[in-house]
């Protein structure tokens, strides 16, 4: 019986292995597609966007990096949301997540809010977390309010962002969210591919508003 049960624990894991390996070689084969769509760099030139700024948390880098291409292509400033108590990233990481949001605890962020007075575009992007809003985020815009402010989202994610938007939009308190993007978790080799994703995505954001 035992000898029964061991292989029924077998194939369940080489089950997992597989479909996991199926999984991960469609994903690689949509960045391919995607990127190629993006080989060569935008010719018109970059809307009067105003001043921008970019607010962002990241954990692993991912979203750090997409926001500093942002930065360098808009000439924007900055907000890094930070936390009090910062978290670590792995295994233990998806505990804490699910316990911050089941019991809907948001980690406390550590800086005070930034002034969006002074800008004519915000920019917001974070990670995606069990499909939804990464938790620092989610206490971040507890806290935010945009006042009517254009608002431009961006996620990074393995794959897939869930209910990303819809969740984001219903946090966001008075955004006024113009645009939404996605960025998946890339290789080295399509980082120009990448720069030239955010210039065609910021070429196609509204001009500032008289």
């Amino acid at each position: 019986m035992l000898k029964y049960v061991l292989y029924a624990v077998l194939l369940l894991i080489v089950a997992g292995v597989v479909a996991g390996g199926v999984h991960l070689w469609r994903v690689a084969k949509r960045n391919k597609a995607e990127m190629s769509r993006y080989a060569e760099s935008p010719r018109e030139p970059l809307p009067d966007l105003g001043k921008v700024l970019v607010v962002y948390y990241s954990l692993s880098g991912n979203t750090r990096d997409i926001a500093a291409r942002i930065q360098k292509q808009a000439a924007a400033d900055v907000h890094e949301i930070k936390l009090q108590t910062p978290l670590s990233p792995g295994l233990g990481l998806y505990y804490t997540v699910w316990k911050q949001l089941r019991g809907k605890t948001l980690p406390p962020v550590a800086e005070p809010l930034p002034d969006f007075s002074g800008y004519d575009l915000v920019i917001v992007g974070a990670p995606v977390w069990m499909y939804t809003v990464a938790t620092p985020m989610q206490s971040f815009l507890q806290q935010a309010d945009f006042s009517g402010r254009p608002v431009a989202v961006f996620t990074t994610q393995g794959s897939n962002p869930g209910t990303f938007f819809a969740d984001f939009k219903n946090a966001a308190r008075n955004a006024d969210i113009v645009s939404t993007i996605e960025f998946n978790n890339l290789p080295e080799k399509y980082d120009a591919a990448v720069d030239n994703k955010v210039a065609v995505w910021l070429r196609s954001l509204p001009p500032r508003r008289r």
